[in-house]
């Protein structure tokens, strides 16, 4: 057996690594933050878990139905190199969305191939594969790692001492053949742990590392799993963790799985390299506990506190009453939260949804503070790219440069809820404090028209994904006032989400096709009402005026003192000279 198992305490130490020296002279990444909780800390008994695809203006921001399919004997599953920018993927072996057009271009060409299986199940499909028809969901975020290596064919990015590439896995790829091939959450790790064992595995590279970690789920676990190139750049080194049922987890651009032991099979599993690679460069030694991410992480990117206090901030809104610390020394070598808390009360896919909509508002790193927040309190802080102003800004989970947040929410099928309902992934189509969440049921046998449409270089009016950026762009105008709108329109329109799912689990009789129209009508509702809501921000504060109740907004009397207003051009000189005081008048 390939796979060992692990557990989440720490120890032994690493050396440091000189790439992460050359990361930190970047601005910006592709950041994204997961959360998942088992079905004992869930208010409907459900598993769920969340990811913010946090990308750059070039992503691949479509959601696509993969259809299901059979396959012919001794056929094989091409593998294509993933870019992650637009378009992600183009060719036929995909369903109909991703045949070539002009928009996209030719078809792909493979890296390689793998044995095909005889049938494969339908999908809905990002940048990662989301949900497929078994409730099999995963959540995605990119991590530093000490291993990195370039894709098979590629001959840039690659490790020192490689001309060419020979990993044929990337986590998109990984994710993908787990929608395809499996049935549950275990499954899944399996799966992708022996491919990229068996294939090799490649990660992003530049800037955001080598590593992945995935929240794994299906409606009774989930787990954590987190994977690397191996050093010869032809496999992978790889954990997972059980989350405990009654417990909530977080990842931020880091791993966090912590000591690996041979002993839990119910709950770890790992590849059977893991303690080799670690002693043989001389960061483990046998009977030592090995912490997987002081091993083979290479800590935060970006800056201090670019991932830590993503994850501070998920616990403190989970379990408010567990008091952790928000500062620390180095978190790769210092374990400074527990790996998963108990929350407070049980949670639900609305408070995944608030989290993913946090920017630090009632703590001290409220982003809506501060001269960085504008005259009116806006959280987004764009990429600096100054050469001479050397710092950064507060990392929160909320970001303006999401492209697709999703929460996806699975629950066990009965005879009152059916297998195509019991799963929904709930798509928020851009930055989630702009966005609204639109129900995705797994059941659903087609892309949704306003999802799949989101060209990064092409607005479009019949696109979810730019109405959401539009009204992000207008909110910067005057943020205080015009988010308060956005905010009641998304609780709003995600209770008609809530309504739609409990009608159509009644009405419910197994067609597939009226089930997907009526979810696609949901979502034409959707671009209407924030095409509307677009218009309604412009209109009740144009001119920094409230035209609906009259008057002048002006400027706080904190930002104006930041601002240096009261050292502005003084008051106009008293007239005191003659005229009109000349001798001899009489003031009237």
């Amino acid at each position: 057996d390939s796979r060992l198992v692990c557990s989440s305490s720490q120890s032994s130490p690493v050396c440091p690594s000189a790439m992460r020296l050359l990361l930190a002279c970047f601005a910006s990444a592709s950041a994204c933050t997961i959360f998942a909780a088992g079905r004992g800390a869930t208010k409907d008994g459900s598993v769920i878990v969340s990811h913010s695809d946090d990308g750059e203006p070039d992503a691949d921001a479509r959601v696509m139905y993969v259809p299901p399919a059979d396959h012919a004997a001794n056929a094989t599953r091409n593998i294509y190199y993933t870019a992650e920018n637009f378009p992600r993927y183009v060719g036929d072996e995909r369903g109909p969305d991703y045949k070539p057009t002009e928009a996209t271009g030719p078809a792909f060409k493979p890296i390689g191939s793998i044995p095909q299986v005889a049938h494969t199940f339908g999908y809905q499909d990002s940048t990662y594969g989301v949900i497929n028809e078994h409730n099999v969901a995963v959540a995605e975020s990119t991590c530093s790692a000490v291993f990195m290596t370039c894709a098979a064919t590629l001959t840039s990015g690659c490790e020192k001492g490689r001309k060419v590439g020979a990993a044929l896995m990337s986590i998109d790829t990984l994710s993908e053949l787990a929608m395809e091939r499996t049935k549950t959450a275990r499954e899944a790790v399996e799966l992708m742990g022996s491919f990229a064992e068996k294939y090799g595995f490649y990660g992003p590279g530049g800037f955001e590392g080598g590593g992945e970690s995935l929240m794994v789920a299906d409606p009774t676990e989930v787990w954590v799993f987190n994977i690397l190139a191996d050093p010869t750049g032809t496999s992978a080194i790889w954990a997972a963790k059980r989350v405990p049922d009654d417990h909530v987890t977080v990842g931020a651009n880091m791993f966090t799985i912590r000591e690996v032991n041979t002993t839990d099979t119910a709950n770890c599993l790992a590849s059977k390299n893991i303690y080799d690679v670690a002693e043989k460069q001389g960061w483990w030694k046998k009977g030592e506990p090995l912490d997987f991410t002081r091993t083979y992480s290479d800590g935060e990117y970006a800056h201090k506190y670019y991932s830590g206090r993503r994850m501070w901030r998920g616990f403190q809104m989970a379990a408010p009453s567990v008091k952790l610390s928000d500062t620390y020394d180095d978190l790769r070598y210092n374990r400074t939260w527990p790996w998963s808390v108990k929350p407070d009360k049980p949670v639900t896919h609305h408070d995944f949804m608030r989290w993913h909509r946090d920017y630090y508002a009632g703590t001290e790193y409220d982003m809506t503070k501060g001269v960085a927040a504008g005259p009116f309190g806006s959280p987004d802080r764009y990429s600096a790219y100054s050469e001479k102003v050397k710092g950064s800004f507060e990392r929160s989970i909320a970001l303006y440069r999401t492209n697709m947040v999703y929460v996806q929410h699975l629950r066990e099928a009965s005879k009152d809820l059916p297998k195509e309902l019991a799963g929904v992934a709930w798509m928020g189509p851009g930055p989630a404090h702009y966005a609204p969440f639109i129900p995705l049921p797994s059941g659903v046998n087609r892309s949704i028209d306003v999802l799949k449409i989101a060209m990064p270089k092409h607005f479009s009016s019949k696109s979810l994904n730019w109405a959401v950026r539009k009204v992000m762009d207008l909110a910067q105008i005057r943020f205080d006032k015009m988010h308060q709108l956005v905010e009641k329109a998304q609780l709003s329109l995600e209770a008609e989400g809530d309504a739609l799912m409990e009608f159509a689990a009644y009405e419910y009789k197994g067609d597939k096709k009226a089930l997907s129209v009526s979810v696609n009508e949901f979502a034409e509702k959707a671009l209407q009402k924030w095409q509307d809501l677009a218009d309604e921000m412009v209109f009740a504060y144009s001119d920094n005026s409230d035209i609906v109740h009259g008057g002048s907004l002006g400027y706080s009397d904190e930002w104006l003192k930041a601002a240096g207003f009261q050292n502005g051009p003084p008051p106009p000189p008293e007239e005191k000279q003659c005229p009109p005081l000349c001798p001899g008048d009489v003031l009237v």
